[in-house]
């Protein structure tokens, strides 16, 4: 029997509300002896596919053409119990294809069409998760079903599903799907953004939209489908009882690698998604079937797979670019972020990512020649697990099959070939030899290689090391126990599937990076950064190029490797007759205010704002003798800034102070260049006075000639060992104006007129050990205004800013001895215009010993002591005639008459003797005079005729 339907422009919808037809007994093997009904659709090749055997529910068949054919053959009449073997019941009704939205899309008009005999039971749309309110106003977009390939009954071709609503469906969907048959649905995007790459991906989060007959059962439902009401969807070789299934290919060919096979239905199908921008889709039904559901009745059949396109960036290890083969080659000298395959990757996958770090950039002109050519290598890989975990796509509750089945193993080294073993834990005594398997889908076992050391392994149920709290924001970085650190320049990480990723997702996120321990230059002292460069050039030979030099980029040196301060010394040293020239640029200061403006005072660049993170220039006259004296302070960068020097010897300093946990080179740094500049004329004067006292004439004539200005180089003040100096200039004391944050945020750079403060525009500059120089406005001799800046070793008062103290630290180095504090004084006639200024010093020491003091630091009381100054002076400046102490204590007559000079003892001596004299004196006299008195006496007693005197007798 043979019935034709057709209806131009219009879809049919053919209800079998009771079917009965011989009997069912295969599905791939003569499953129809009794007789079948065949469905043909009009331009459509004939599948062959069959139906037979009993069904009570409703079942409907959409057209997908104008016109279909209903074949029914009956072989053999049977009667079975009260009927017989061919029954059926069916009704049929045009549509138009407004109405068929949930196939389509769209949104469906106000009227419905209904069988008479029976409603529909599938809501409308339902696949995007909408009511069934034919009031409302929102319009859904149609769906773009594919391009039918010719010659084909179902295959199409779907391509830019980025722009296009793209939604693969079985065929005559939402009924019931042909017989014998197979679909291929190839996906393929053809315009991809520059520099991205398109992954595609089929899924179906509304499990009511899949229906794939998946169990032999004809008329009672199992134990599991009674349990789960019929929702249930299998994978793989489950899906080999009934052979109806969709399987997904991973590229545009049956040949590429399957990433997930699937039936069942009422549960929501997990994402599928290709490594590139093609994939497909294969539909296979079997030959044979019946219309019963092994569950519950409903009318929808087959399924409905949605289309996503996203784009991923294309040099990122975010999915492999071989699908034989899942290996990631991450190469460089930064950082970034490791994660998963966005992709879906297939059963029993190896996934390798081979971390390097190595300089892609490679020497350049004569750079190599300070490249230390280290020992060890010459970066390391910083490599922190942030999350790892492994769930189950269906039921996310539900635990892995096997323990530690899917896991992460980090390698410290390079693996030159996929690693494995028949052991979780690598038992060498159990292990097996390596497989030689070509298929990406084969388990590769065998020992581990020698090249690597296994250091850690993540599993569902072992997490050894985990940094979580980098995952929120503003978090601190990742130390050192919560991380790991290679060896050498390579780490391996070895991702092991024995499930697929599309059932089984496996999601990890790490940080790596490339620690880059190389310094330009070569070692100087024990610093961790600092570094020297030396002139290596021939006076008949032609002068050495630029050398390009960087701040540090050891991560491990800053705040996000642990470390809060940071202090390296770049000392630069010329040949005689060469000087030192310096460019420095892309200064980074972490974002502080501060700002290079140039000095109201000087020549030179100071720092304004907060300079905590800056680049300093030193120059050094004495080379290793006295202090540096500092130059260029650069917090921000400065447009073709350059430093010539005036001596052999310049150093660089970097510091910053008070880090964060998230800064880094990135965050701080500079580059810079040095080179050895030949002259025609050095200047080759010491300038270095030493001595308990001295004055020290500073002159200038404009304009300046070159020996002028060699002469105007600053003047090292050197005090004996254990004294600091103390000095006058005659003038006043004038300050570097402050500056607001608008000048800083808008870097205003130009330095404000001061030209009111001073009557002249030289200045002196006295370097007493500080960051920033003392700026005098000097006064001639003869001016009548006495007004005198007094001016002290930096390392006399003990109180020296933090700051200064960091900076102007030494390098650790065994050959130096730097326990005393800051003793010389430097001095430098900053001149613009003629003038003439004296300089007087003076030599002191401490009165009373310091806790914190030098080596050489006197203790007790002093004989040659200023009052003023509470200090002790040398011997040789007593009562010399010249005032050194500033009141002049040093020459009172107190102190300085010959008299006064007398020792204490013999003084005491004279006035005893002074005093026994007296009483000698006194003692006498008293005697004269009782012998006086007693004679007179004897006179009146006697009278003068007969008075008779003694020659001998003495009278007082």
């Amino acid at each position: 029997m043979k019935a034709n339907l057709t209806e131009s422009h219009r879809t049919f919808a053919v209800l079998f509300d009771s079917f009965t037809l011989g009997r069912f007994t295969s599905f791939t093997d003569d499953g129809c002896p009794d007789g079948y009904m065949q469905i043909q659709e009009a331009s459509r090749p004939q599948v062959g596919g069959s139906w037979c055997g009993t069904s009570w529910g409703p079942s409907i068949y959409y057209s997908e053409t104008k016109s279909i054919t209903l074949i029914i053959r009956l072989l053999h009449l049977s009667k079975e119990q009260n009927n017989y073997n061919f029954d059926f019941r069916m009704a049929y009704k045009v549509l138009r294809k407004e109405y068929a939205t949930v196939r389509y899309g769209g949104t469906p008009p106000s009227e419905r069409p209904f069988f008479k005999l029976r409603p529909m039971l599938y809501p409308v749309n339902i696949s995007r998760g909408e009511d069934t309110n034919v009031g409302r106003t929102t319009k859904t977009p149609e769906y773009y079903l594919g391009d039918l390939i010719s010659g084909t009954y179902c295959s199409r071709i779907f391509s830019d599903c980025d722009r296009k609503n793209c939604r693969l469906q079985s065929p005559n969907f939402p009924g019931v799907y042909p017989r014998n048959l197979t679909c291929y649905y190839a996906v393929r995007q053809h315009e991809v953004p520059q520099g991205k790459h398109a992954l595609i991906v089929v899924k179906q989060p509304n499990g009511q939209l899949v229906s794939i007959r998946s169990q032999k059962a004809l008329y009672a439902p199992s134990q599991n489908d009674r349990e789960n009401n019929g929702r249930e969807l299998k994978f793989w070789q489950q899906c080999d009882e009934v052979q109806d299934y969709v399987t997904v290919y991973d590229g545009y060919t049956t040949r590429d690698p399957v990433i997930l096979r699937f039936c069942g239905g009422g549960v929501s199908v997990p994402e599928a998604i290709s490594s590139g921008p093609e994939l497909l889709v294969e539909f296979t039904t079997s030959p044979f079937g019946t219309f019963l559901q092994p569950a519950t009745s409903q009318s929808l059949h087959g399924f409905q797979l949605e289309v996503e396109v996203r784009f991923v960036d294309q040099q990122s290890p975010t999915y492999a670019k071989n699908k034989r083969a899942c290996e990631f080659w991450i190469r460089g000298t930064g950082r970034g972020v490791l994660e998963h395959p966005q992709h879906s990757l297939p059963p029993n996958t190896t996934c390798l990512y081979h971390m390097q770090g190595i300089d892609t950039s490679g020497p350049s002109g004569r750079n190599i020649i300070y490249r230390r050519q280290f020992s060890a290598p010459r970066f390391r890989v910083w490599f922190s697990v942030l999350k790892f975990y492994v769930t189950n796509a269906i039921n996310p509750n539900l635990p892995e099959d096997e323990y530690c089945g899917s896991h992460l193993n980090i390698w410290d080294g390079p693996m030159r070939i996929s690693p494995g073993c028949s052991d979780i834990f690598c038992d060498k005594e159990r292990s097996v030899q390596m497989s030689r398997a070509t298929s990406p889908q084969s388990v590769i076992v065998g020992r581990p290689p020698t090249n690597a050391t296994l250091v850690a392994r993540f599993c569902r149920e072992r997490a050894p090391r985990t940094c979580e709290h980098a995952l929120l924001r503003r978090s601190r970085a990742c130390a050192r126990t919560e991380s790991f650190l290679s060896k050498g320049d390579s780490l391996t990480l070895e991702l092991k599937l024995t499930q697929g990723t599309a059932l089984k997702p496996v999601f990890f996120k790490a940080l790596y990076e490339f620690v880059d321990l190389h310094q330009d230059g070569e070692p100087w002292g024990r610093g961790p950064c600092s570094r020297r460069f030396v002139s290596r050039s021939f006076p008949e030979a032609p002068p050495d190029p630029p050398v390009t030099f960087s701040s540090p980029r050891d991560v491990f040196l800053y705040g996000r490797g642990g470390a809060r301060n940071i202090s390296c010394l770049y000392r630069f040293e010329a040949n005689p007759g060469e000087v030192v020239r310096l460019r420095v640029w892309g200064v980074r200061n972490g974002g502080r205010l501060c700002r290079s403006v140039h000095s109201a005072h000087s020549p030179w660049f100071r720092c304004g704002g907060t300079p905590t993170a800056a680049v300093r220039i030193f120059e050094r006259p004495w080379r290793d003798n006295g202090p540096g004296v500092p130059r260029d302070c650069l917090c921000s960068d400065v447009n073709d800034y350059e430093f010539t020097s005036t001596s052999m010897v310049a150093e660089l300093k970097f510091d910053v102070v008070n880090m964060s946990a998230v800064d880094d080179f990135r965050s701080f740094g500079f580059e810079a260049s040095v080179e050895f500049i030949r002259l025609d004329s050095v200047c080759d004067s010491t300038h270095r006075v030493y001595g308990a006292s001295g004055e020290m004439r500073l002159t200038a004539h404009a304009p300046l000639s070159d020996s002028e200005r060699c002469e105007n180089r600053p003047w090292l003040i050197d005090p004996s060992p254990g004294r600091y100096l103390y000095i006058q200039i005659q003038g006043s004391i004038i300050e570097e104006p402050e500056l607001d944050n608008f000048t800083l945020m808008n870097n205003i750079t130009v330095a404000p007129d001061l030209s009111h403060m001073c009557r002249t525009q030289n200045r002196i500059a006295v370097y007493a050990g500080g960051l920033t120089p003392i700026f005098i406005c000097p006064k001639p001799p003869d001016d009548r205004e006495e007004e005198i800046v007094e001016v002290f070793s930096e390392g006399w008062s003990k109180d020296i800013d933090p700051l200064a103290r960091h900076v102007l630290a030494p390098p650790p180095s065994a050959d130096r001895f730097d326990l005393d504090w800051p003793r010389s004084l430097s001095v430098e006639l900053i001149a613009v215009e003629s003038g003439s200024y004296y300089v007087t010093w003076l030599e002191l020491s401490r009165r009373q010993p310091s806790s914190r003091g030098g080596v050489f630091a006197l203790g007790g009381e002093c004989a040659h002591r200023c009052a003023s100054l509470d200090a002790c002076i040398a011997p040789a400046l007593w009562c010399d005639g010249v005032a050194h102490c500033p009141r002049g204590d040093d020459e009172r007559l107190a102190h300085c008459s010959a008299l006064l000079r007398v020792p204490a003892h013999y003084a005491a001596a004279l006035l005893a003797l002074a005093l026994l004299a007296a009483f000698a004196c006194i003692a006498v006299t008293r005697s004269c005079r009782r012998r006086r008195s007693a004679l007179q006496q004897r006179l009146k007693s006697i009278s003068s005729d007969t008075a008779i005197f003694d020659e001998k007798e003495v009278i007082c």
